[in-house]
């Protein structure tokens, strides 16, 4: 996560002994927001150094005699603005430090999404206090960073039906309407051009952004009454043209997404240490909004609302909880 400061405006940070004079010059009392013990009874506390509105470097320590004395990790965050409505949510421990992702599983999506937790010092202090089963989840703020993106026009969103394009002029001269009962059997899944662009454009999907390209299969499900003109617009369009948003999961580490994402709206903010210009946009991918953050050098073309944004993305997501009883008082309004 060290290589995610240049997404909040450290670029310069590439060693991570570059830090231990900004951290010396800037971990203050005034920084510190919480102190929790830890499951092996540690006393740690988390700084936040905000370099921005709603932005900055997190640092998670040993404490002695009311002061920092080591530190064990740290990470950037963006804060997320709007919750997440969750269908279920699920909290693990990392196991190489005191860390936590939180795992929602979204019909929505077709996949669990994993983020990583910006206030697992809450959650460890809940647990040391609380029953793991007294605990519940009320809200969850996503967020996200960014390394490289693109920005990329938007689709033609005209609606299609069957009665519009009936008429074989109005599609690509080259595609041809096959009868369903006709050549059933014959046909090779593999020779069908949808699934065959879609491949190959998948494997594509990071090409020009300097990042190594994703593995993973991928399957849209296109209206039945459109089958035939989204296929012959394959034949000699790109992909993205086609598909307006998509969350794919990229390469080994959980939290790592590659998307297509609607732009709602952008925000140019400056990191208060560096002076470098970062991007923060509000994006819709899949039906999941969240707040995206982007060094302005590291982004590609003008985003602007309406636009999309290509990239990978370092999921976050901060977890409002509630305990039995808070969940009772929550639940009963007052008389």
């Amino acid at each position: 996560m060290h290589k995610y400061l240049r997404a909040v405006g450290f670029s310069q940070f590439v060693k991570k002994s570059q830090l231990d004079d900004f951290f010396k010059e800037n971990l203050k009392d005034e920084n510190l927001i919480s102190t929790y013990i830890t499951q092996d009874m540690r006393l740690c506390g988390q700084y936040n150094i905000q370099v921005c509105s709603g932005t900055g470097i997190s640092v998670i320590g040993e404490q002695e005699k009311n002061q920092l004395a080591l530190v064990d990790f740290y990470y950037p965050y963006l804060k997320g603005y709007d919750y997440t409505l969750i269908q279920e949510c699920t909290i693990e421990r990392h196991s190489d430090k005191e860390s936590y992702a939180g795992i929602i599983d979204d019909y929505r999506m077709g996949i669990a999404l994993i983020f990583y937790m910006t206030n697992g010092n809450v959650y460890n202090s809940l647990i040391k206090s609380h029953n793991i089963n007294d605990i519940k989840i009320d809200k969850i703020y996503l967020s996200a960073l960014s390394l490289g993106g693109r920005i990329i026009l938007p689709i033609d969103k005209k609606k299609i039906s069957g009665n519009e394009f009936s008429d074989k002029s109005k599609l690509n001269p080259e595609y041809e309407f096959e009868s369903a009962d006709e050549d059933e059997d014959d046909e090779d899944e593999n020779d069908s051009p949808l699934a065959t662009r879609l491949i190959g454009n998948m494997d594509d999907f990071s090409d020009g952004i300097g990042m190594k390209p994703i593995s993973i299969g991928i399957g849209i499900k296109l209206p039945k009454d459109s089958i035939g003109y989204q296929e012959s617009r394959l034949k000699n369009e790109d992909l993205y043209s086609i598909v307006e948003t998509s969350l794919v999961p990229y390469g080994i580490e959980c939290d790592k997404y590659q998307i297509v994402a609607e732009i709602i709206s952008v925000n140019y903010k400056t990191n208060k240490f560096t002076g470098e210009s970062l991007v923060e946009m509000r994006v819709d991918t899949m039906g999941l909004q969240f707040n995206l953050m982007i060094n302005e050098k590291d982004l590609e073309g003008e985003p602007l609302p309406g636009r999309r944004f290509r990239g990978v993305i370092w999921l976050l997501g901060e977890v409002e909880f509630l305990t039995k009883f808070e969940e009772k008082d929550k639940a009963e309004p007052k008389q």
